[in-house]
């Protein structure tokens, strides 16, 4: 299309830019970010909304495998920025959030219980074949537990350790070192050799596709994904505006501390009869919603990297930037999350990198744009206190614990921080430790209103409100008790959850690791940490106490209290009920729900007398009681 002075307008242009820039994304070499893509389609949809490069999905791959049709079209998503515009769409109705994996969207097809092809999103009809590279990710298993006949879709994606193990293995092959997660997935899926580089990917699913079974909930669709052993994009049934809007404020956090690469999330309606009802356009479904935030993204150079020491000992590097201006504000410095993802990126002064800014959150990270010759440096001893530095795969850590000061200050901050003491600012704190008067948490509570006095610029008025702050903060709840102590892994929530089932400081402590794990959501990583972190902490805990910290337990009132409190239950299979609302009924009798069998577990619930899934099979082989529902119904008193 060419105007009156016979070159393109300004529609072509655009349609041209947005085909050249998808190409190069779905061949794993994008151009441009994506939120210059986003807003570039927006901009035709305003200006041509019927446009057929609007109806198209993904793009046609030139990789050269074999093309294979869909059964049902792959569709992309329709999104939006605006939090009343998701609330307009849902209109009340309960939806189901997920994160939006910023992966590669995959079809795994089954047959008789056997995995028989993996096909790539492709133009959303047809898709490539990659069945070869597919069998070699763990996360997706080669046989279900019975012969079904079904289609399962996700999202393919490396995370940031697995990426980083990834990088070093394909610089050993001699293979040209990948810009990053995204990319290297798609141009894996794209090789004719190397297939085996797959099994560094994982696989989250979030549709199942199936003849021979329905499902009236799509919790119910996770739940039995889940029975399947495939990983859930963190699936959470939601009912009100407030509840969405917790749950984004949860992605979003996660955006910047998820190893996980996250752009927003994905909502999509409870009820499936409402998926029937609404259908689909040639471009995305109208019964699923994308949310992402508007982010700006700048290019700019890396003047240098400093490094500085957390309370826990990890020394984490920041990008100090020629300035730039993204949503309104200078930037000048820029995380770069810890020393696995310098050595990852082979990040430099004087790399020009790419970074974003999403939602009004810090400034992160994108990719390498031009690298500056020459090797990354880190330093060799901890920059608060000298000691020599340790690396542990992932980070940089300084082990001098006792006497670390960025270590120190970091401790007692948090603890000031976590019980809520009013007007004791960093800046008294740090007077304070000066001063001699204050090492640890504890001395906290051995301060008298003369010791307050002699802060600077402290009268009598302040020290006495000080004095008062600090009195009052000696009783507390014991979740914000336990938060202050500073275990790695556990934040507010984790402690409040874990209290409803051990509800005392006794009980807490003495944990071990498997009672942890059987608790649902508490991997085996966090659970260790828990242990180890409280036994070292054990002198913190007990000074706190000597000196009149006394925490409360608010005991949680159980609906049915049964004899089922305290025991561990693992639930598997299809059964009259989504599995989160049996979760429901067993801990509301205060029973715990794990995820996978142990011998911690007192019964797996399943309506299956004959199944040959790996739980089923797990149960069997320790003796651990098989219940069906009929039986958990009579336990609970139901």
């Amino acid at each position: 299309m060419l105007n009156e002075n016979g070159k393109p307008n300004a529609l072509a242009t655009l349609v041209r830019d947005l085909i050249t820039y998808r190409e190069a994304y779905y061949q794993g070499r994008p151009i441009v970010s994506d939120q210059k893509y986003d807003k570039l389609e927006t901009e035709l949809r305003k200006i041509d909304p019927n446009h057929p490069f609007l109806g198209e999905v993904g793009s046609e791959s030139s990789s050269g495998a074999n093309k294979v049709a869909h059964q049902a079209p792959m569709l992309s998503l329709q999104k939006t920025y605006k939090p009343e515009e998701l609330s307009s769409w849902r209109d009340n109705r309960p939806i189901v959030g997920t994160w939006k994996i910023d992966g590669n969207s995959l079809s795994i097809v089954y047959e008789n219980g056997v995995l028989k092809l993996a096909k790539t999103r492709g133009n959303g009809r047809l898709g490539e074949d990659v069945t070869d590279k597919i069998r070699w990710v763990a996360d997706i298993p080669n046989t279900l537990s019975k012969p079904w006949n079904m289609e399962i879709r996700g999202e393919l994606f490396c995370s940031e350790s697995r990426f980083s193990d990834l990088v070093t293995e394909m610089l050993s092959r001699g293979l040209e070192r990948p810009s990053n997660p995204r990319n290297i997935v798609a141009g894996v899926l794209g090789r004719k050799n190397h297939q085996n580089l797959a099994l560094y990917f994982n696989f989250l699913g979030f549709e199942i596709l199936s003849d021979d079974m329905e499902f009236d909930r799509e919790t119910e669709m996770f739940a039995f994904l889940e029975s399947l052993g495939i990983s859930l994009p963190g699936p959470k049934l939601l009912k009100s505006d407030k509840s969405v809007e917790a749950f984004l404020n949860e992605v979003q956090q996660q955006l910047s501390d998820s190893e996980i690469g996250m752009d927003g999330a994905v909502f999509s309606f409870e009820e499936r009869m409402l998926h029937q009802e609404m259908g689909q356009t040639s471009h995305h479904p109208r019964y699923k919603m994308s949310f992402k935030w508007q982010g700006a993204t700048a290019e700019s150079k890396i003047s240098h990297i400093t490094w500085a020491t957390s309370r826990r000992g990890v020394v984490t590097p920041v990008a100090v930037i020629e300035p730039v201006v993204l949503s309104g504000a200078e930037i000048t410095n820029v995380t770069l999350h810890n020393a696995q993802h310098v050595v990852t990126y082979n990040l430099k002064a004087g790399d020009h990198i790419e970074i974003v800014r999403s939602g009004e959150v810090i400034p992160k990270f994108l990719r390498v744009v031009k690298p500056k010759e020459g090797q990354y440096s880190w330093p060799k001893t901890c920059p608060s206190c000298g000691t020599e530095l340790e690396y542990d795969g992932v980070r940089l850590k300084c082990m001098n614990v006792d006497s670390c000061p960025a270590q120190q200050i970091g401790t007692i901050l948090n603890w000031i921080k976590s019980v809520e003491i009013e007007d004791l600012s960093e800046k008294r704190l740090q007077s304070l430790i000066d001063l001699g008067l204050v090492e640890n948490p504890i001395d906290i509570y051995r301060l008298t209103k003369e010791d307050l006095l002699t802060l600077p610029l402290t009268k009598e008025k302040m020290a006495k409100k000080l004095y008062a702050n600090i009195q009052k903060s000696k009783h507390l709840p014991l979740s914000r008790f336990l938060l202050g102590i500073g275990i790695e892994g556990m934040g507010l929530t984790s402690w409040e959850k874990l209290l409803t089932i051990h509800p005392s400081l006794n009980a807490i402590q003495e944990l071990t690791t498997d009672e942890l794990v059987a608790v649902d959501g508490f991997a085996e990583k966090t659970a260790s940490q828990v242990v180890s972190g409280l036994e070292e902490k054990s002198w913190l805990i007990e000074g706190m106490l000597d000196n009149g910290v006394t925490p409360v337990v608010t005991q949680m009132k159980r609906k049915n209290e049964s004899e089922i409190t305290g025991k561990t239950f693992v639930i598997t299979g299809t059964l009259s009920k989504s599995r989160n609302e049996i979760a429901k009924s067993i801990k509301e009798a205060g029973g715990l729900v794990a995820s996978s069998v142990s011998k911690n577990t007192f019964a797996l619930v399943t309506n299956d007398s004959e199944s040959s899934s790996s739980k089923f099979v797990k149960a069997k082989s320790l003796g651990i009681p098989i219940w069906d529902e009929s039986q958990l119904s009579k336990k609970l008193g139901e």
